[in-house]
């Protein structure tokens, strides 16, 4: 193995030697007229693209020695007959690999079979390989699909570059590998369960494309445990975002969410906050864990003061109103609504409007200020769905949505989407893993992983290399 490596090293030097010598000796390279910058940049982009040719070189020839390991194995003689040679080009972040590997009949049933695709986990036809495909998924839960694409074709072959990148993914790459794609789901692992939990509500429409130019209403539930402030910081304590569309809303997956996490007897109040929407306020039917559970539903703190705002425009005016509203002073209150409609009839749809809003609201208001609630609903729609959905003009189709949503969500509760996607990879249904097995140091260097030169036949390194 020493020989092998003090071949390995010296052919590796020999590479970068030879491959400089006639860069260095460049007539261009002594022109006074050119930017001198510009011979930095020549050496490092020069040898840049010799350490990727060196990369897919080794792993070509990693690929050809499993791939005759097995052929030349007692397991393959007993079970299999050679069929034929056939190549394959697969796109890294290295670049294009082209390699051969070798086709097998089974003896018994006829069945063909592949050993190295296989063996690496690799679907048919595929170009993309699966690390590219994670990487999709991945920048695709915080980025638009051109971005997305951007990313990666400027991360392909040699990251110095000049001149504008090649273009091996298009915006519809992206979209059909989101769509193709199976991602795990994480059961919760039971922690110390409080006895107050926070449940807070909210939508937002997304516009959507094939489906009549209609908008669908996205419905988010954010849940956690109450709010930690440390110099002036305020923070969610075990939060956990949920978003979903459609006729079946994300209450289902809540329930199953604090059933698993949470010991739901403990829990002995539970706070629903939310803009006042109907279905936010029937939520509270679906969460009495048993008959002691105090379920207490608030407005949120932003809609109720924009609706005091849009009634009085006028900022003492403001401050006296939401005094009458939260020290319950409902008569004087109605009495300077009718005022108002009086003083500004031109006024009275705004008026009428958000006088209704906060009457039927009252309690919930009240509530709100009673059990000194606060609720970031609103700065959580906007980080959570409308930073991705609708920053920018667009439209989805009904699967894309749906598969990106699942994205954005385990994006904004920290887990490992490269891992979820691999961890899924090749399989016909969707997995569920436990979330103490998630691995997020599963791309860190690992001192068990194949080594490359064990694989490496020395008589063979001027032929591989010197092409």
């Amino acid at each position: 193995m020493e020989i092998i490596t003090h071949n390995y090293n010296n052919i590796l030097k020999e590479m970068i030697i030879n491959n400089f010598k006639d860069i260095i000796n460049k007539n261009d390279y002594r022109n006074d007229n050119k930017n001198k910058v510009f011979n930095y940049i020549d050496i490092l982009s020069n040898m840049d693209e010799t350490l990727c040719e060196l990369a897919k070189e080794t792993i070509k020839e990693v690929f050809r020695a499993i791939d005759k390991g097995f052929r030349l194995s007692f397991e393959r003689r007993a079970k299999y007959h050679i069929k034929a040679y056939h190549e394959r080009t697969i796109l890294t972040i290295f670049g294009e690999i082209t390699y051969k590997r070798t086709f097998y009949t089974d003896k018994f049933n006829n069945g063909s079979y592949c050993h190295l695709d296989e063996y690496l986990g690799l679907k048919k036809h595929d170009y993309f390989d699966p690390y590219i495909k994670a990487l999709v998924i991945e920048k695709a839960a915080d980025n638009s699909a051109p971005k997305v694409a951007k990313f990666i074709n400027e991360l392909i072959g040699s990251r110095i570059k000049i001149t504008k990148s090649f273009s091996y993914l298009s915006r519809q790459t992206i979209r059909n590998i989101i769509l193709e794609a199976g991602i795990s789901n994480v059961k919760p692992e039971e922690t110390t369960t409080p006895e107050t939990l926070y449940i807070m509500a909210d939508e937002k429409f997304i516009s959507t494309q094939n489906n009549d130019n209609k908008q669908v209403m996205v419905k988010s539930i954010v849940t956690f445990e109450g709010i930690h402030i440390k110099n002036r910081r305020r923070t969610i304590k075990n939060k956990k975002i949920f978003a979903t569309f459609g006729r079946k809303g994300p209450a289902e997956e809540v329930l199953d969410y604090l059933n698993q996490m949470y010991n739901l007897d403990n829990i002995k109040n539970i706070f629903f906050m939310g803009d006042g929407a109907s279905w936010i306020k029937n939520l509270s039917c679906e969460f009495k864990f048993n008959k002691d559970t105090n379920l207490v539903y608030a407005l949120d703190k932003f809609h109720f003061k924009q609706a005091i705002h849009h009634l009085c425009m006028n900022e003492t005016l403001e401050k006296i109103m939401t005094n009458y509203v939260i020290n319950n002073m409902k008569k004087d209150f109605k009495a300077v609504c009718g005022t108002l409609l009086e003083d500004y009839p031109h006024r009275e749809k705004t008026i009428l409007d958000k006088k209704k809003y906060i009457l039927n609201n009252w309690n919930n208001i009240n509530n709100l200020y009673e059990n000194n609630l606060s609720c970031p609903m609103e700065s959580q729609i906007s980080h959570n769905i409308a930073d991705l959905f609708t920053s920018r003009p667009k439209g989805y189709s009904i699967k894309t949505l749906e598969k990106l949503l699942k994205i954005r969500m385990l994006f904004k509760n920290n887990y490992n989407i490269k891992e979820l996607y691999l961890n899924n990879f090749n399989k016909n249904e969707t997995l569920t893993i436990n979330e103490e097995e998630l691995n997020y140091s599963i791309f860190e260097k690992k001192t068990n992983n194949i080594n490359p030169l064990k694989y490496i036949d020395e008589r063979n390194y001027k032929a591989v290399y010197d092409n």
